[in-house]
Formats: C-alpha cells, structure tokens, sequence
C-alpha cells in the first residue's frame, strides 16, 4: 500500500493540492405568524474543498433545514419536526480572479417526518453559474457607509432537470430555472456590517408555466478579529412565493446564524 501511495503522489503534478477547508452555516428563526406548519424553523449546511489545482478546486456540499411546529396529532407538541428539505452537491469550479465560473450537480429533496402521509418529492439538477467575490473589487479605506465600494457580492445559475425520468425526478414538473442572490453591504463599523441580501428563484415548467419564490433579508453581521467565523442577525421576509414546495408568500422571521 505504501509503494502505491509513493507513486500516486509523484504521478500527481505539483500544482495539486488536498486543502480539506470547509465553511459553512447553522441558523435558527422564529415566524411571526406561528402556526401549525410555520413556528420554528432551522438550516445548517457545510461546503469541503478537496482537491484544488491551481485556478481549478472541486467542492462537495450539504444543506439541511427543517420546520418545526406543532404535532399533527398533539397540538401540546410546538417543536416537532415534521419536515426536512436537504441539498447535496457536487461542485467544480475556476477562479477568474474576479469571482468563479462553476459547474455543478443538485440532488435536492423533501420529506415528510412523523407524518401520517411520508410523501417524498425529489429533483435532480445540472447548474452552470458564475460567483462574484466581495473581495473583487477595492473598497475605500475604513468605510462606514457602502463598505464594498457600493459593488454588491453574490452569484447567478441556471439549472436543467436532468436526466429524466422517476428514478431522477419526481413530484415536479420544472424545466429549468433561474437563481441568484445579491449582497450589498450598507454600513461598517470596527467588527460589524449590515445590510441587505435577495434572493430572486424563477421556475419554469414543462408546461409553459412559471413560478417563483423572492426572498428579502435584512441583517448585522459581528466577525470578530476580521476573521472567517461571524455571527449574524437578521429579518426575512418572503413578499412573494409560487413555486410548489412549501410555499412561504407573506410569511416573515426573525433569527440569527453562526458563518465559518
């Protein structure tokens, strides 16, 4: 086993690395309309880089959130789970200097939990896109106001529903689809930033139909000694939400999440 490792790694050019980082979220929120279906909600999610090559890296991700609220069959039950909503991805990417162009895979999927119906529903994606780096552009020095030069970060895709077919998608009828989300910095001071973030989702179906889900979020963010881990507060709102999973149009909530 040892003689094979030895020759595995002269193989391997120089420029290959095994970094193992990893960054990630864990946030709780709390509705402002609690009911059965919407009291507290919950997300964590990680990204590992293992294996870059110069400009090039290769990334696996996961995302997790479910909902809590009251049981179906004992109403004395307020954080139940009743639903889980995960992402699994695979994700190859080039570093432009300015952002990253990325192609990457999206097993995505709901399910019901302690449920008397267990329903399953799942969608597969293939997703081009691109990344715009917060750190791109030089912001002025010690801002207060519009800290990144009034440039925001974020990243745009385009996703197809593929392959076809019930092994590979099923309780769906989308096409393809459109995601971005923009950042924009407002203020600064010392550790903190606030902000705004949106997030626009469009779907568009076999059919000929479409749908969409907007997300708005206003939020602080502490990141002590200007490292990578931060804390953050924020308000969501959700002005409008078509698209079929578990829809969220006028729903509202207040948490905070921990970024590392």
């Amino acid at each position: 086993m040892s003689s094979i490792a030895l020759i595995l790694a002269i193989s391997l050019p120089s420029a290959v690395e095994f970094p193992m980082t990893a960054d990630g979220k864990l946030g709780v929120f709390k509705f402002f309309d609690s009911d059965v279906a919407h009291f507290v909600y919950g997300e964590i999610a990680a990204r590992v880089t293992p294996v870059e090559a110069g400009r090039f890296s290769t990334r696996l991700g996961f995302e997790m959130d479910t909902y809590m609220g009251e049981s179906w069959n004992n109403p004395d039950m307020k954080f139940n789970i009743y639903g889980g909503h995960w992402n699994i991805q695979l994700e190859f990417a080039w570093n432009t200097g300015w952002g990253e162009a990325r192609l990457y895979t999206d097993h995505e999927c709901f399910h019901n939990i302690d449920m008397p119906d267990t329903l399953s529903e799942y969608m597969n994606n293939i997703k081009a896109g691109a990344v715009l780096f917060e750190t791109g552009f030089e912001p002025p020095p010690d801002p207060l106001f519009m800290p990144s030069g009034g440039i925001p970060s974020g990243w745009a895709s385009v996703g197809l529903y593929r392959p076809r077919g019930e092994s590979f998608q099923k309780g769906h009828d989308f096409d393809w689809s459109l995601q971005a989300e923009a950042d924009m910095p407002l203020a600064a001071w010392r550790s903190w930033s606030g902000g705004f973030r949106y997030r626009p989702e469009f779907f568009f179906h076999d059919d000929g139909d479409t749908s969409s889900r907007h997300r708005l979020e206003a939020y602080t963010r502490y990141t002590p000694g200007g490292g990578d881990t931060s804390f953050e507060l924020h308000l969501t709102h959700y002005p409008r939400d078509t698209q079929p999973f578990r829809q969220l149009e006028g729903e509202t909530f207040a948490g905070f999440r921990f970024l590392w």
